[in-house]
């Protein structure tokens, strides 16, 4: 699906959303049906030198509830939020800078074409407002594609070329020396993760089926996985972790299986996403609405395949979870046609077990983004005006 694809569903829903919140607030350490008074506060300044979204400018005003009896712990608290205009986060290059990618307007539609963007890359500092431009690649750079992925344990690093969009070169680099190792196998997809610090899971794919699973050592070397399994042509859900691997098969049921097992066990039916937590030891599941269910849920489970508590959201369209790199708190967007429903952006503390509602009617266009210490939440929406604006949301430590 096409970025414009992306930002015109966005804009459905967030269109929805702001019809049926009258209101917005940011509760601490409680759920969304919740009840009680509103008082106004304002929200911190902004300092970043970024224009703000919206009429006025300036601040804003922001509604929060107030219990009628104070909870027992406080859950999320936002400290302030920075508005990035037009842009989309790339990736952050540390707690306070990161790669956005700024999206302009080259010709505007017509009744018979559709309107051309242009894209240019900028390296921004969210504490001094400073942005730089990013050198753009040429010739046949420019069609390169690298996607890189940390072991657990910080050593190693995956690395694939993409050269073109259906071949990639794999790599395995030594973070402490730059030494690199290539990966002599066909590759189609970008499906994999680490099974532990020593070996990478690769589910190589093909154009024809499911293509072959490696098992990558750190040097290089690799080794098929087999696995005995009908019900799955290929991957649209993966995971790995504690030396296992998670996938959901064709019939919705989320499995696991071992290098040296390759027999799957059933862990949970009608499952639509998963997401594994960075330390491995939790896993995000939200269901398909099937089977007379009315509404997606959000579960987590450990890796035994065991439900942890009770759910911890529900909607007609759950998506873009994102795990904070501690693995302490999980982000999500939540979309319900029914305004008593939940809606917009929620982080679900591990901690306290409290799921947070954050306000301002979010919805995402582009994946939720953590920077390294997961204290800072990038959400990238739909704008009429600037056609995106990137929310970097700050939370009290």
């Amino acid at each position: 699906m096409s970025r414009r694809s992306l930002m015109n569903k966005g804009k459905y829903i967030a269109g929805l959303i702001a019809m049926t919140l009258l209101s917005t607030c940011i509760l601490f350490g409680c759920n969304a049906e919740q009840k009680g008074s509103t008082a106004q506060v304002r929200s911190t300044p902004d300092t970043t030198g970024q224009p703000r979204s919206g009429a006025g400018g300036g601040k804003r005003e922001l509604t929060v509830v107030k219990e009628s009896k104070p909870p027992a712990e406080q859950g999320i608290a936002v400290q302030r939020i920075h508005l990035i205009n037009g842009a989309n986060i790339e990736k952050w290059l540390s707690d306070h800078e990161l790669e956005i990618q700024v999206t302009t307007v080259e010709k505007q539609a017509t009744a018979t074409k559709e309107a051309q963007y242009i894209y240019h890359r900028f390296r921004f500092d969210l504490e001094t407002g400073e942005r730089l431009s990013i050198k753009e690649q040429t010739g046949a750079d420019q069609r390169e594609v690298i996607k890189s992925f940390l072991s657990p344990d910080g050593k190693y690093s995956f690395i694939q070329t993409w050269k073109d969009k259906y071949k990639a070169v794999n790599e395995i680099k030594k973070m402490a020396t730059g030494e690199r190792h290539e990966v002599a196998v066909d590759n189609y997809m970008e499906v994999g993760g680490w099974l532990n610090n020593d070996s990478y899971v690769l589910a190589a794919g093909s154009m024809k089926d499911r293509g072959e699973i490696w098992n990558i050592s750190v040097d290089g070397t690799r080794k098929k996985i087999e696995l005995q399994d009908p019900d799955v042509e290929s991957f649209t859900e993966f995971a790995t972790g504690n030396g296992k691997i998670y996938y959901t098969d064709a019939k919705s049921r989320m499995k696991s299986f071992t290098p040296t097992q390759s027999r799957p066990t059933l862990l949970a039916k009608d499952v639509s996403t998963l997401s594994m937590s960075p330390d491995s030891q939790r896993i995000a599941v939200s269901t398909s609405r099937s089977g007379g269910q009315e509404d997606s849920r959000l579960l987590i489970y450990d890796t035994g395949g065991h439900v942890q508590g009770l759910l911890i959201g529900k909607g007609d369209l759950l998506s873009h979870q994102s795990w904070s790199p501690d693995s302490s708190k999980l982000a999500f967007a939540v979309y319900t046609e029914d305004k008593g429903g939940m809606n917009g952006i929620y982080i679900f503390d591990t901690v306290s077990g409290k799921v947070s509602p954050l306000g301002l009617s979010y919805y995402p266009v582009y994946p939720l983004s953590w920077n390294p210490s997961g204290n800072r939440l990038g959400i990238t929406v739909d704008d009429k005006e600037k056609l995106i604006v990137t929310h970097i949301v700050d939370f009290k430590k």
